[in-house]
């Protein structure tokens, strides 16, 4: 009877290694290879394509099951020569830097919108392995799972000061008919002890686009996931939206052409430095209400009075200035909102200049119902102003919500090294 027993657990353990055998081999290596020349040829459209990108960043503390809101980024998102590029909304063009110089504290992550696809599918890295078919969504879905060491990766964290490039595991679900990329899951693996963290992960969906004349394979949402040895977690749901194609065209048209009035020339503009030491009293044109404004949003104000430099008129009275919103949160329900605010740029007349400064002063009367908090220095009682990073200005609102209104007054000191390369003023 002992014998018997063996017998039959031998047995069972031989199906079970049998089955799992063959939920191993893919049923159709064509069908792989056909997907992966699709995704290859979807890939390479990426780089003509910019989205919307909208981050709403979440917080778990340890003990709890619930992630609640921390505040919401907008930021424009491209791929050019293989790298994620990022700019705030409206922006003229997109600059090579990370998108921490972008977006400080808080949950980041880049990769989502081309680079871990690219990463998987264009240099054919990962080795990956039939799962099996499954369904996503009542929808008919075969499943790859994959592994790309330290090397071949590049997926990179960063927890406050540390950054660490990381190995990385996961399943990637296409449409059998279609060949379409439905899904790509990526993970952590042997995650360094130095970032403190349990888990990285990143879950990415994916939809045909209509844009223009044709159809783009792109992300529509992805969701990032940081669970720390603490039971602290931070996430990120991501949406793609927005997406449009950017590119240049000539027609050549060989029929006479129309008698047509000659255009007017488009007046020059002029890119000037601005001095450091300038004080700049800025007024702003748009409210900003904690109840709908997210980071990224872009802010407009104007000078209010006249900046001289050595006795020359540097920026004439009426100057508009733009910036944008950089920090919009609060660390608990307790604790006041953090209003970060960040101009980069100043226009008028035939002129524009980057504008690169420190938030010196607030009118606190100007900010309507609900002041910024102040401290008194011993001689007089000023807003509490915050300057960790160098061109954005913080200040803080003590207040379950907040309306600033049109009007708000400031007073910006203009800083060196910003990197310019335009005319310097005289």
């Amino acid at each position: 009877m002992r014998n018997g027993i063996c017998a039959a657990w031998l047995f069972a353990i031989s199906l079970a290694m049998t089955a799992g055998a063959a939920a191993g081999e893919a049923p159709d290596e064509a069908q792989l290879a056909r997907f992966k020349e699709k995704i290859r040829q979807d890939m390479a459209k990426v780089p003509n394509y910019t989205c919307l990108e909208t981050i709403e960043r979440m917080h778990r503390e340890r003990h709890s099951h619930t992630f609640k809101p921390v505040d919401t980024v907008r930021l424009e998102v491209s791929s050019v020569a293989g790298k994620e590029l990022f700019a705030w909304p409206g922006a003229r063009r997109f600059e090579d830097r990370d998108v921490s110089s972008l977006v400080s504290g808080g949950t980041m992550g880049t990769g989502m919108f081309a680079g871990f696809a690219r990463n998987l599918f264009v240099t054919g890295k990962g080795n990956p392995q039939y799962g099996r078919e499954e369904k996503l969504a009542g929808r008919s879905a075969v499943r790859y799972d994959f592994h790309l060491t330290e090397m071949e990766n590049g997926f990179q964290i960063r927890v406050g000061a540390v950054s660490e490039t990381v190995a990385t595991s996961g399943s990637f679900w296409f449409d059998p008919v279609s060949l379409d990329l439905i899904r790509l899951d990526v993970r952590g693996e042997a995650i360094p002890y130095s970032l403190r963290l349990e888990e990285a992960a990143i879950r990415t969906f994916y939809a045909r686009t209509h844009i223009g004349d044709s159809d783009a394979l792109l992300p529509k949402r992805s969701e990032l996931t940081m669970t720390h040895f603490s039971g602290e977690a931070s996430r990120d749901a991501i949406e793609f939206s927005q997406c449009h194609e950017y590119r240049s065209e000539s027609t050549i048209s060989f029929d006479a052409p129309p008698a047509a009035l000659p255009e007017a020339p488009k007046p020059q503009v002029r890119e000037v430095d601005l001095p450091a030491g300038l004080l700049v009293p800025v007024e702003l044109d748009t409210a900003i209400d904690s109840k709908t404004a997210v980071v990224g949003d872009t802010l407009h104000g104007r000078v209010v009075q006249e900046v001289r430099y050595k006795g020359a008129l540097v920026v004439p009275q009426g100057a508009a200035v733009t910036g944008h919103i950089r920090r919009l949160a609060r660390g608990s329900s307790s604790a006041p909102f953090a209003v970060g605010i960040e101009f980069s740029e100043i226009e008028w007349e035939g002129v524009r200049a980057t504008f690169y400064a420190e938030l010196a002063d607030l009118d606190r009367k100007s900010a309507g119902s609900h002041r910024p908090v102040t401290y008194y220095d011993g001689h007089a009682t000023k807003a509490m102003i915050e300057s960790g990073i160098r061109g954005v200005g913080v200040f803080f609102i003590d207040a379950a919500a907040f309306r600033i209104p049109p009007g708000f007054h400031m007073v910006w000191r203009t800083l060196a090294d910003s990197g310019n390369t335009a005319d310097p003023l005289r």
